[in-house]
């Protein structure tokens, strides 16, 4: 079996080659091959201006030309899905959804493809393994969590960070000052540490287990 993701940004990248491994781990009996492309950002479906003006290194905006590009790429590859892997922020998930599978059948996507969307963003899979996380922190403050709503539409990467970070979301954000570069960084820190310890059947975020489960569905039933 063989995945092509595209990802928003680089700290879901980093996480997704960590999950790979627990898959390819779990599935040692099976041929078991990724590849990851990452963009700098999510940007906007809707875009206009021609091709050249319309790749701007955000995975929306550039969407459709890997949608093509991919699709005529893995045509001969008989176990093969593209797997786009982004947040929804505060869109709502059912009609962004819909509004991807439009875009894929726009571009004439035949190949296998799964639009699997963070609810709110990738660190709501993070929050979903509190053991990952005390395993990565081991001075977490559990309390920080305790109003936390999985998968709501409420604060996700603030409340990491107030349970993990030195001086907690006012501290990182004294750090960043005006830059969101330290931020960026500590957010591929957390999906690098935590996602090391990450549980793949135990978790609670709902958009995990739709993600997990559909890259084990199609391991579990590749075609001869």
């Amino acid at each position: 079996m063989y995945f092509q993701f595209l990802i928003e940004d680089r700290s879901s990248e980093i996480l997704i080659h960590h999950l790979m491994n627990k898959l390819k781990e779990r599935y040692c009996e099976k041929e078991l091959e990724y590849d990851t492309k990452s963009f700098k950002g999510i940007g906007h479906l809707k875009t206009t201006g021609n091709l050249l003006e319309r790749k701007t290194g955000n995975l929306l905006n550039d969407l459709g030309m890997y949608l093509r590009a991919f699709d005529k790429k893995l045509s001969s590859l008989r176990n093969s899905a593209i797997v786009i892997v982004l947040d929804n922020d505060l869109r709502d998930t059912n009609t962004f959804k819909k509004e991807l599978e439009l875009l894929a059948k726009k571009n004439l996507t035949v190949t296998d493809h799964i639009f699997s969307i963070a609810v709110k963003e990738i660190e709501v899979w993070l929050l979903g393994d509190v053991n990952a996380i005390e395993s990565a922190y081991p001075k977490i403050k559990k309390s920080a969590l305790r109003y936390y709503v999985q998968d709501g539409l409420v604060d996700t990467w603030e409340t990491l960070a107030n349970a993990v970070y030195p001086g907690g979301l006012k501290g990182l954000r004294k750090k960043a000052g005006d830059s969101y570069s330290e931020i960026g960084r500590t957010k591929m820190e957390w999906a690098d540490r935590i996602g090391r310890f990450m549980d793949l059947e135990h978790n609670s975020s709902p958009s995990f287990q739709y993600f997990i489960n559909n890259l084990r569905d199609r391991i579990s039933h590749e075609k001869e």
